[in-house]
Formats: structure tokens, C-alpha cells, sequence
């Protein structure tokens, strides 16, 4: 079975670099005991089909019994270069066995492959150039040539290293098993990702193509994690309605969290792209996407923001290489068609996967052992710049490493990246880090808009159509609310204006948001509330006119000035202050742009029976005033504050007249 990420088999292009010598295996094993030489068998035939994962701790068993045998010693370095936890130890473990180079034609090789994987890449090109010498055939001379131009692009990105740190976000999500794929929604609420290990449903099976594996393989889960009050992973559990016994991945949920795409492996030798939807807290049942799935394997998956064009990885014939990055656009009918390959800006000869098209629908990340990788899979940027995407340029260090660094993903706001690396201080063989900043280079430009969608006061599961007023090509698109609470999101693209029309049953609602001067990452809350006529015949508005008089601070002879001056950090118990912004209905035709920036509107009806619009929650008033200021500046201008002491409304007067204020 060929599974969605190759965990354990790592494959060159010529079987020339597993050849095991019968005459030095009789020489240097002659006197062992019989089970000893049954293992060190079972060993190589994992050696010769190139799975050293497999091989490496039936060779380590042996060697800790052998320690001085150098045969022995050269087999455990060389498997030891793709385990990441003992890559340190493949150079010595290698060069010992020097005096039996001469029947070992692949010492240069391996060892050159040790140098590299510890970033001596001089030492790595001399000892590449020595194998050269050997008499080899035109696949392994590309081969040899392949590391050089590896050595060579490690080099040039040694003093490019992007600035930026990795952090393995450790447990609950990391385990001892491997963990790998992260992705979630725009607002990062949920996290979900792809799991091995011993919880995986089914336990430890047998592949039908490695019947030699005499204890199983753990196969992929799709697993799901919540962030909670304190912006704290949960513990992570499985999805159901998902996991089957055999490999399912997640790979990509889409940016208003509604859709997750995943990975399964329902035939032999290929595989394919389900969808499966939110229905209020649960997953549906996966259905295969339409239009996109082919006779060939394709793994990877990812929506623009406006969900009209999904880009996706495949196998199919007709390519650049052996798997390239194509885009398909949104059929009438809900399918994929016009599938087109990204072309040769993109694609290289060799392999690319997981594309990952961030939230201002403009950069693109994708991973590729083509370009100027410096081992493995690599991370790749690239920009859509007048309808073309740039030459993809290598992020570098320290996200990029000599092993297979893959599935790169930012939040909205471009303050954190997440990805799956194999690194030598991680708890399993994959686990999940993340990186700060995560849209290095150049800051995001967008607007997410969060809110929630109500009918009648109760929260419903509406239609919600973006469009763009400037150019109505620019951005369009049709998502919904969940069922259950009525939360939505959207994102919207720097520089241009938009209505967001909000439907349910025959009742709408339109929304008008510019973007037209955002130059950086911003948020907006727009709660839409709907109405039937019954509903509105029932309940007669409240405008709360009260409001609008001012609390006479000059009756007792203070200004606002002189307010804040004394007590702008006094801080009293069960006192504290929000920014009013209105009161009830008066939001219905209030110009969303304002809010673009500003904390989450609130809205609550207080003991006078007068619903109001607040943002914030501050213990001093220079907090609040700060707030204040800021909305002001936003064309907010009938914005105040006001404060609470013991859950009720008190003007300040109130609280300097009844001493709550001294």
C-alpha cells in the first residue's frame, strides 16, 4: 500500500546504494551464533529494499553484541543517516570501516551522505567527487550529482537563514508516536492532524506488499485538537466518523473550517482526495472530491480563501516530474474540472506536494526536493503577482533541514507557522513545530471576519455570499454558518471593497466592509441578526436615546482631562470599564469598516432593559481610553466610555458622588 506520507520507506533512484557484499557478510559474521546471523538476514533484506528504518535496530541489537566488528559498524551508519536521532553517530560508525573500503563500493557514497546530513557540506562534495571516480551508470551519476547540487545549495543558504525559530509544541499533541499535516481554520480554534502510533484504530497491521514485516505497521489516523481558554492545545482525540483501519490523512480543512480534506488509500498502488463537511460539532461521512482524483495518487490538497479554485498534488501521467502541483476551478455542478498544472515556476523534474495557499489568497507554500533543497523536502514560498506566480525561493534554516520538512502552514494573521519536520530533539519519528514568526519576509494583508450568524435571536446555519463591489472577479464566494452556534468566518483580501450578504429562509441581510487601506493583518466581529416579520411585529426596538445625553462631569467641576489625570489607574474592586459603541439596532446600517482592528463587539442587555454594543473590558480607565482613542480614530465618533460596578451601569458622576470613586 502506498501511503500518504512515506514514513518508513526512503527510497533513492537506483537500488545501487543497497548492495550487500556476501564475501565481507561471511568474512566478519563466520562465528556467529545461528540466531544472530538469522537477524542480521532479516536486516539486509530490509537494507537491500532500501527501508533503514526497518533495518537499523536489528543492525544496533548486533552491534551493541559486536561493537569492534566494522562491517557491522558500516551497516549501522549507514541506516543510522536516516534515522534523525542518530545522524550524529553515522560519520564515525561509517569511517571506521575505511580499511575494507575497497569492498564496500558504496563507502564513498554513505559517508559523503553522513557528511551532508551533519552540514559539513565541503566534506560532503569531496567525498561525492571521490565516488564519482567509481565506474557508474547514468542513474547513479545523476544521483551523485543530485547531492552535490545539494551540498552546493546548502552553501549558497547558509548566511539566508530566515529569522525565525522553531518550537516543537511538545504534549498533548506530540507523542512518542509520529505526528504530521497540522492544519486548521483561519482563526486557529481546532488544530487537526495525522497520527501513527499505538492508538491507532486497528493497532499494528501488515501492508500487503511487505509480507516480510512480521509485526506490523501502525497506520495513519486523522486526529483532532481544541485550543481552550487559556490558548492551550486539548487533548487530542480521534475522528470517528473519519478513521477507518486503514490510512486515513488529514490534509487541509478550509479556511472558514467547514470542509476537511483527507487522505485515504482505498486501492492498491494509488490514492485518492475525500471531502468531509461540518455539521454543527460533527464530521460527515468522507466523500470522494469530484474531478480531481485520478488512476494515479494524489495526496495533497488546498482551497483559495474564496474556495473557487483547489490546488492539489499528483502522480499523473503528462507532468514535469514524478508529482507535481496542479489547480482546478469550481464547476457549476460542484465539481473540479479544468485541471491545469502550475507549469515549470513551480514544478521541477523532481517532486513537489503539499501546497498550502495562505488566507490573503496571494502566497503559496509548497514543499519540493527539486530547486535549491538542502536535503529532502524543503519549504518553498512563492507570490501571485499580476497572475503569475514568482520564483519559488527556499525559506532556509532552521525550518529547512537536510530530512523531509513538509506541510507548512500559517495562521491569518502571519504570526505563526506550523509544520511536521523529523528533527534529533523530537518525542516520536514526526512530530509537529511551529514557527514564529510564520510569514517571514513580508507581513499579511487581509481582514478576518468573525461573527455570528442568529434568526429570531437563535443561532442557524446560513448562507453567506462575499462579493467584491470593486471587481466582482476579484473575490466571490458562498460559505456558511455552523448549525449549531451560528459562528462563521471569511477572509478578505487587502485592497478592495466588499458586501457580505447574509441569507436564511427568504430573509437577508447585507454587510459593506472595505479593505481598500488595510496594509497589514486585521480583525473584524459582525454579528448578523435576522428577522422574521412575525418576530419583529412581537418585539418593539429600543433606542436607547438616554445614551446619547452627556455624563456632566462639569457639575462637579472635573473634565474628562482632569478624570483621567487622577484616576486613570485607580483600580477598585468589581469596577471596570467598556467602550460603548451603541445600543439596540442602531448597529442594523452602522459602517462595518470601523470596526476593522477593534476587539469583538459584545452585546448585552443590562438592568435598565437597554441592549447595548461594547468592546473591551479594562480594571483602569487609561486602558479603556486607549481603546477609545482607537475606535475614534477608526470614525467611531459617538464612542464612550462607560462603567460597570457590580454588573451595573454607573455614569461617573455616580461613582465620584457615591464615593466609589475617591
Amino acid at each position: 500500500m502506498k501511503t500518504y506520507f512515506v514514513l518508513f520507506s526512503l527510497l533513492f533512484s537506483n537500488s545501487i546504494f543497497c548492495q550487500i557484499n556476501i564475501e565481507l557478510k561471511e568474512e566478519y559474521t563466520s562465528n556467529w551464533t545461528f540466531i544472530e546471523r538469522q537477524k542480521l538476514n532479516n536486516a539486509d533484506k530490509y537494507f537491500s529494499n532500501q527501508e533503514y528504518l526497518f533495518a537499523r535496530p536489528i543492525y544496533d541489537s548486533l552491534y551493541k553484541k559486536h561493537k569492534t566488528n566494522i562491517y557491522i559498524r558500516y551497516l549501522l551508519g549507514s541506516c543510522n543517516i536516516y534515522d534523525a536521532k542518530h545522524q550524529s553517530e553515522a560519520e564515525s560508525l561509517i569511517s571506521s570501516a575505511e580499511p575494507i573500503k575497497s569492498k564496500l563500493p558504496d563507502y564513498d557514497y554513505y559517508l559523503g551522505r553522513a557528511f551532508l546530513i551533519n552540514d559539513k557540506y565541503r566534506e560532503a562534495i569531496s567525498q561525492f567527487e571521490k565516488y564519482k571516480q567509481n565506474p557508474l551508470d547514468n542513474d547513479t551519476k545523476r544521483e551523485v550529482e543530485r547531492q552535490i547540487s545539494i551540498c552546493k545549495s546548502a552553501i549558497q543558504l547558509e548566511n539566508k537563514s530566515a529569522v525565525a525559530k522553531t518550537t516543537n509544541i511538545g504534549a498533548p499533541i506530540n507523542t512518542s508516536g509520529s505526528e504530521y499535516t497540522p492544519i486548521f481554520p483561519s482563526n486557529e480554534s481546532f488544530m487537526v492532524f495525522t497520527y501513527r502510533g499505538e492508538k491507532s484504530m486497528g493497532g499494528k497491521q501488515i501492508s500487503p506488499n511487505k509480507s516480510d514485516e512480521k509485526n506490523g505497521v501502525y497506520f495513519e489516523d486523522v486526529m483532532i485538537s481544541y485550543r481552550n481558554e487559556n490558548n492551550q492545545w486539548t487533548e487530542p482525540k480521534p475522528i470517528t466518523s473519519i478513521n477507518t483501519n486503514g490510512h486515513d490523512a488529514a490534509v487541509h480543512v478550509s479556511h472558514d473550517g467547514q470542509k476537511l480534506f483527507i487522505y485515504r488509500n482505498v486501492g492498491v498502488g494509488s490514492g485518492d482526495i475525500f471531502v468531509s463537511k461540518l455539521d454543527g460539532a460533527n464530521w460527515g461521512i468522507p466523500e470522494k472530491v469530484k474531478g480531481i482524483n485520478s488512476n494515479f495518487w494524489e495526496g495533497s490538497v488546498c482551497l483559495f480563501p474564496d474556495e473557487k479554485i483547489i490546488c492539489f498534488s499528483s502522480e499523473r501521467q503528462g507532468g514535469i516530474g514524478g508529482r507535481d502541483l496542479y489547480y482546478a476551478k469550481l464547476q457549476l455542478d460542484g465539481s473540479w474540472g479544468d485541471v491545469k498544472n502550475f507549469g515549470p515556476e513551480i514544478n521541477t523534474k523532481f517532486d513537489e506536494d503539499a501546497p498550502f495557499i495562505h488566507s490573503d489568497g496571494k502566497t503559496l507554500f509548497f514543499s519540493s526536493n527539486g530547486h535549491n533543497t538542502i536535503g529532502g523536502y524543503d519549504i518553498f514560498r512563492s507570490e501571485l503577482k499580476n497572475g503569475s506566480w514568482t520564483t519559488p525561493y527556499n525559506v532556509g534554516k532552521p525550518v529547512n533541514t537536510v530530512q523531509d520538512d513538509k506541510f507548512y502552514i500559517v495562521s491569518s494573521d502571519g504570526e505563526r507557522g506550523y509544520y511536521s519536520s523529523e528533527k534529533k530533539e523530537g518525542n516520536g519519528l514526526q512530530d509537529i513545530y511551529m514557527v514564529e514568526p510564520g510569514m517571514f519576509g513580508k507581513p499579511t494583508a487581509l481582514v478576518l471576519v468573525t461573527g455570528k450568524v442568529t434568526y429570531d435571536n437563535g443561532p442557524v446555519k446560513a448562507d453567506i455570499t462575499v462579493r467584491s463591489k470593486i471587481n466582482h472577479k476579484d473575490f466571490s464566494g458562498t460559505f456558511n454558518s455552523n448549525s449549531v452556534n451560528g459562528e462563521y468566518l471569511v477572509n478578505l483580501p487587502s485592497g478592495n471593497e466588499y458586501e457580505i450578504i447574509y441569507k436564511y429562509q427568504n430573509t437577508t441581510i447585507t454587510k459593506d466592509v472595505s479593505t481598500a487601506r488595510i496594509d497589514s493583518f486585521a480583525t473584524i466581529d459582525i454579528n448578523a441578526e435576522l428577522f422574521s416579520n412575525e418576530y419583529q411585529k412581537l418585539n418593539i426596538s429600543k433606542i436607547d436615546s438616554a445614551e446619547l445625553k452627556s455624563d456632566d462631569l462639569r457639575a462637579i467641576g472635573l473634565t474628562y482631562e482632569m478624570l483621567l489625570e487622577k484616576y486613570g489607574n485607580t483600580v477598585i474592586d468589581s469596577l471596570h470599564y467598556m467602550v460603548q459603541i451603541g445600543a439596540y439596532r442602531i448597529l442594523e446600517n452602522f459602517n462595518y469598516s470601523k470596526l476593522i482592528g477593534l476587539p469583538k463587539v459584545l452585546r448585552k442587555t443590562y438592568s435598565d432593559n437597554i441592549i447595548r454594543f461594547t468592546m473591551g473590558d479594562f480594571k483602569t480607565l487609561n486602558e479603556a481610553n486607549v481603546l477609545l482613542q482607537k475606535a475614534r480614530k477608526n470614525g467611531i465618533k459617538d464612542a464612550f466610555i462607560i462603567s460597570l460596578y457590580k454588573g451595573e451601569r454607573y455614569y461617573f458622576t455616580e461613582l465620584l458622588n457615591q464615593q466609589i470613586l475617591k
